[in-house]
């Protein structure tokens, strides 16, 4: 560890590849024991994991799981999901899949906006904003910008699912070539 990182809170270990993931520093003894490496999902996002030896065998074990110990039922996933190597606990959340859906970003298949819940409505000339509650689809309106429909759906995610709940970025975002002046 540098010198540097001694006066952060959090400090880098190096995986594979060049690569180094970002920890809190009361976790660098435990985790320096371990060799690290990055795997690349199905999705395309990056996951730091290393074998570990336990009563039933070799078994491969990710990064966040080693610092979390989540109970059985449950996973450890990022709160934001920019910077993928982010394993600070204040970024790691324990939960369940169900739960973890209502943190996840907008997927990456390109719909007719940037923005998580909200779509472009051709015949209006307008942005609709959407949240899916327990396998229902809720209206939230219709908005004239793509981000007043984002942050509309900014605030229903909140009220529906609290702190944990995904959150557009919207702020210093240009105008998009679909909103109404």
């Amino acid at each position: 560890m540098s010198k540097d990182q001694k006066n952060k809170p959090w400090c880098y270990i190096p995986v594979n590849k060049g690569y180094k993931a970002k920890i809190d520093q009361e976790d660098y003894e435990r985790v320096s024991k371990h060799t690290w490496r990055i795997i690349k999902k199905d999705s395309g996002r990056l996951k730091v994991v290393t074998n570990v030896v336990t009563a039933k065998g070799n078994r491969q074990v990710s990064l966040g799981q080693f610092l979390m110990k989540p109970p059985k039922g449950k996973m450890v996933y990022p709160r934001r999901f920019m910077d993928g190597l982010d394993y600070r606990k204040s970024n790691l959340i324990v939960c369940t899949m169900a739960e973890r859906q209502r943190i996840l970003p907008k997927s990456r298949n390109h719909g007719t906006s940037r923005f998580k819940g909200v779509s472009y409505i051709i015949s209006l000339k307008k942005w609709r904003a959407s949240i899916k509650v327990k396998g229902k689809s809720i209206s939230l309106g219709v908005y004239g910008s793509e981000v007043e429909a984002a942050e509309a759906y900014n605030r229903a995610a909140r009220e529906y699912f609290g702190d944990i709940a995904y959150q557009n970025l919207v702020r210093g975002v240009p105008k998009g070539r679909r909103d109404v002046e």
